[in-house]
């Protein structure tokens, strides 16, 4: 137990065990998922960037880097449909070894660097800056995702952007279905199926020990994400839970056999955040304050808007 909250303490996630898991893992995954490279993917079953238009409008030859990139399908995408100068990252050699071979295969010129979320900076250059640095369902598998994402933001340059997808945490609930009562006590059938989340501001960890190993996946609310990307200086700019759909860049037998649950609770949450040129010395800042005054896109707009899967998200 926690002797502060009395709430029982969280397993630490581990860069060691998530790496020897994927790299097991890969093989499998490879077989079992489907992820096309002719759209940019934010997670498993739900729409790829064609429909949601989320990616910045960056020109040819803007410097991208993809943290967690497991086989690389994103910076694929950017460095063959947008002409994007992409660095990609991961802790998983297995994944890296498909990632390269992607690449190739699709004329692709990206740099592949083997390294864990958390030490990326130092693994790409601490001084190297981008015009994007995006993570799609990576970031879930960090024990200190806030810090990932100050580490991202100084990553971009001034003006440049951070694209994060990750688990939501209603999806970390149970999904119960059975017989229930509507408030007048008649039958309300499978209407009243629905997610059971005991504690939306501390969702239960997915953990997973199989043949493949050890490794351990955790949502968080998403006003944390929110709160990290604002104190990290970016401005959320875009925010969105989509829903599934049946063509979807990411999926797999499993995922798309979700019985509708999909449809109803969102498995991912996506947060596009800028990072904001600091203003011209010779303009005064707010009085009162001490701060700039908060523009509107500075304050963020909202975006568009559990039975396990027989895999999860890498």
């Amino acid at each position: 137990m926690n002797p502060e909250t009395d709430e029982p303490r969280r397993e630490t996630i581990r860069t060691a065990d998530q790496r020897d898991y994927w790299d097991a893992l890969s093989p499998a995954y490879a077989e079992i998922t489907r992820i096309r490279d002719d759209d940019f993917h934010f997670g498993p079953q739900i729409p790829g960037d064609a429909a949601l238009r989320l990616l910045p409008d960056l020109p040819p030859g803007a410097t991208a880097l993809e943290l967690g990139c497991g086989g690389a399908q994103n910076s694929v995408f950017l460095a063959v449909r947008r002409g994007l100068r992409c660095t990609a990252l991961d802790v998983s050699a297995a994944q890296l070894e498909r990632a390269r071979a992607r690449a190739a295969a699709a004329g692709a010129d990206v740099e592949f660097v083997q390294a864990p979320v958390e030490n990326f900076p130092d693994a790409v250059g601490p001084d190297r800056r981008f015009d994007l640095v995006h993570s799609s369902h990576a970031l879930e598998f960090v024990e200190d995702p806030g810090a990932a994402v100050r580490s991202m933001a100084r990553a971009a340059r001034p003006g440049g952007w951070v694209l994060v997808s990750t688990v939501h945490p209603l999806f970390n609930g149970q999904w119960i279905e059975g017989e229930f009562e509507d408030e007048d006590g008649r039958d309300a059938g499978s209407a009243g199926a629905g997610v059971f989340l005991p504690d939306y501001f501390r969702p239960p960890d997915d953990v997973r020990d199989d043949e493949f190993g050890h490794a351990v996946s955790r949502a968080w609310p998403v006003s944390a994400w929110f709160d990290w990307f604002r104190d990290a200086g970016l401005s959320v700019e875009r925010l969105a839970e989509p829903a599934a759909v049946a063509d979807a860049p990411y999926t797999s037998d499993a995922w798309a056999d979700h019985g509708g649950q999909l449809d109803r609770i969102p498995s991912t949450v996506i947060l596009l955040g800028r990072k904001h040129p600091a203003p011209p010395r010779d303009i005064p800042l707010a009085e009162g304050g001490g701060g700039a005054v908060e523009s509107g896109a500075s304050r963020g707009r909202a975006g568009p808007a559990g039975r396990r899967a027989a895999e999860r998200t890498p």
